[in-house]
């Protein structure tokens, strides 16, 4: 029996709460974990409850003797509160994995350098490929849209910013290379005050437009690509490269910022394809061509 588009998009949907509400748990696990390994550590080193402060070996070795069961000289009671929670984070990890490798973009995912199960899940577990009707979806779901802004530049160390539309700009700022404050202001610039620029966190003091979460998680996997020397790596150099001719005034930061938000893109619409594609849904042709590799 042929299954309708909303019964499909209910199951995705569910389907997604679940996979959000695994991901949650697993970071409950790991914040607790970590924090009662502090605790530990900090026992261990005198700086609460009776420690003696004088640590014999190792806190992370001791750590994991009490993941496996071993005494390390703390309170029993500390012993069991971070052996349980390490058994958790283990146990919802395990979880984690297997639901990501049931998913219907893992086939894709893993062949992706620079991604594997924990930041596939963290940010599959924030997006929604059958309300996604289109890759820019993803784009604004996920903060990496643009929208309409004003470019502002210093007459004295050449500085060239762009803020969104209607929000108050700090006239006073660092110079260019951000070694010292600089005496200039920044002001519109005369005749190019229209440009596109990424969203800030909140406009006006208004809720943010887009997943602070996917935001996040999107940052994590383009730094991940970045560092591992993936296929998307050339997206990256080619923006870099335009950027720094087109816009000499730009900051280093602003310039690496945006290229990588050229590389998330590409990566997100790649994956949006890949998704869409393995679920039997409608696709649309790329907005913006890929690029050629040798």
């Amino acid at each position: 029996m042929a299954i309708s588009l909303e019964h499909f998009s209910a199951d995705a949907h569910h389907a997604v709460s679940e996979l959000r509400l695994l991901y949650q748990l697993f970071e409950d696990a790991q914040r607790a974990r970590i924090a009662h390994g502090e605790r530990v550590r900090a026992f261990l080193q005198g700086r609460s409850f009776a420690g003696s402060g004088e640590t014999p070996c190792d806190v992370d070795e001791l750590l994991t003797d009490i993941q496996r069961g071993r005494p390390a000289g703390v309170p029993i009671v500390l012993e069991r509160a971070y052996a349980r929670a390490a058994d958790e984070e283990e146990m919802l990890g395990l979880e984690l994995r297997r639901a990501i490798e049931g998913h219907p973009a893992w086939d894709w995912l893993h062949q992706q350098r620079g991604i594997g199960h924990l930041l596939a899940a963290r940010l599959l577990s924030r997006l929604d490929v059958a309300r996604a009707r289109t890759p820019s979806a993803f784009w604004a779901y996920c903060g990496l849209a643009t929208i309409p802004g004003v470019v502002y530049r210093c007459p004295e160390c050449g500085l060239e910013a762009g803020y969104p539309t209607g929000y108050r700009v700090n006239v006073a700022h660092q110079t260019r290379s951000g070694s010292r404050a600089c005496k200039g202001e920044l002001s519109p610039v005369p005749d190019q005050t229209s440009t596109r620029v990424a969203p800030r966190r909140t406009l006006a003091g208004g809720r943010t437009t887009y997943d602070a979460q996917a935001r996040k998680s999107c940052y994590l996997i383009g730094v991940s690509l970045l560092r591992t020397r993936s296929n998307y790596r050339s997206y990256y150099d080619a923006e870099r490269e335009r950027l720094d001719s087109l816009h000499p005034g730009w900051t280093p930061k602003r310039s690496h910022l945006s290229a990588l938000r050229r590389m998330e893109k590409a990566f997100l619409r790649d994956l949006w394809v890949a998704w869409r594609t393995a679920v039997n849904l409608p696709v649309v042709q790329p907005y913006f061509p890929r690029m050629q590799r040798p």
